[in-house]
C-alpha cells in the first residue's frame, strides 16, 4: 500500500531528537557530570509549562479575537516572560543551581530548551509512524487533520522547522545563563534582560502568528525564521561573555570580601 505521506517527514522528528540530545551529550564532553543541572532544566520547562498553560489557554480566544491588537502580542509575550523566567529564577534560588558555573548554567538552559525540542520530535515523529504505517488504525477525522497539516510541509519546510527549533534552544540557553548569573552576582539587571529577551522573542511570535498569519506561507515562516536566528546569535554571541562573567565570579569568591547588599534581592550564594 502507498503510504499517505512521504517517508521523508520522519526526519523532522529524528533530527529534532538528535539536536536535544546532542546538544546534551556535546556539552557534557570532557567535563564533570552536569546532568543533574541538565534534569534541573526538564523540571524547570515542566513547571514553566504547566503554569504557563494555565494561565494562558483561557485567555487564546480572547487573544484569536483581537489578533490585530498590538497590546494582545505584548501579553502573549509577557505571559512568557512571566512563566519562563520567574519560575526557573525560583528554582535556581532553591537549589545548588544557585552556585552553577558557566557549564552548569548553560547545561540547565540545554536542559530547559531541549526536553521541548525532544517532545516536539517525538510527537512529529508518532504522527509520521502512524500515516506512514498505520493509516487505517486512526481515527478517520485525526487521519484527515494530520494529512492536512502535512499537506503544508515541504523540504523547506522541515529545514526550517529544524532551524528554528536549533535558534529556540540557544535562546533558551542565554536567557537561563542570565537568570543564574543574575543569582550568582547578587543584581536584578540580568535577571530583566532574560526577561526582556524572552517577552521579545514571543512577542514577535505573538504577533507573525495572530496578525501575520504566519502558519501555513513557507515565505513567511522563512521570514520569521531569520528573525529567530537573530535571536540566536545574540545568544551565541552573548555566551562567550557571560562565561568571562562567571570566571571572575569563581575568582572573587576565594577571597574574603563582605557579600554585596543586593543579596536580599536573590538570596545568599
Amino acid at each position: 500500500m502507498t503510504p499517505l505521506i512521504s517517508p521523508l517527514f520522519f526526519l523532522t522528528g529524528t533530527a529534532m531528537i538528535l539536536i536535544a540530545v546532542g546538544a546534551a551529550w556535546w556539552w557534557q564532553g570532557g567535563k564533570p557530570s552536569l546532568w543533574p543541572m541538565v534534569w534541573w532544566g526538564v523540571l524547570a520547562w515542566i513547571a514553566s509549562l504547566a503554569l504557563k498553560a494555565v494561565a494562558g489557554l483561557p485567555m487564546m480566544n480572547f487573544f484569536q479575537r483581537h489578533a490585530d491588537n498590538p497590546m494582545i502580542w505584548l501579553c502573549g509575550g509577557l505571559v512568557t516572560g512571566v512563566f519562563e523566567c520567574v519560575i526557573p529564577l525560583l528554582i535556581i534560588m532553591k537549589t545548588r543551581l544557585r552556585r552553577a558555573d558557566f557549564n552548569g548554567a548553560v547545561a540547565f538552559g540545554i536542559g530547559f530548551g531541549g526536553i521541548e525540542v525532544f517532545l516536539m520530535g517525538s510527537v512529529a515523529l508518532i504522527q509520521t509512524m502512524l500515516l506512514v504505517a498505520f493509516p487505517n488504525h486512526i481515527p478517520a477525522g485525526v487521519r484527515d487533520a494530520l494529512l492536512k497539516q502535512f499537506a503544508h510541509s515541504s523540504l523547506a519546510t522541515i529545514l526550517l522547522s529544524l532551524i528554528e527549533r536549533a535558534s529556540a534552544l540557544a535562546a533558551h540557553c542565554l536567557a537561563s545563563v542570565l537568570l543564574i548569573y543574575a543569582v550568582r552576582t547578587r543584581r536584578q539587571l540580568w535577571f530583566w534582560l532574560s526577561f526582556g529577551y524572552k517577552t521579545l522573542i514571543d512577542m514577535i511570535a505573538a504577533w507573525a502568528i495572530l496578525a501575520w498569519k504566519m502558519p501555513g506561507s513557507t515565505t513567511k515562516t522563512a521570514q520569521f525564521e531569520v528573525v529567530i536566528a537573530t535571536f540566536a546569535l545574540i545568544a551565541l554571541v552573548a555566551l562567550p561573555r557571560l562565561k568571562t562573567g562567571f570566571i571572575r565570579l569563581s575568582d572573587a569568591s576565594r577571597l574574603p570580601l563582605q557579600a554585596p547588599a543586593l543579596s536580599r534581592c536573590f538570596g545568599e550564594d
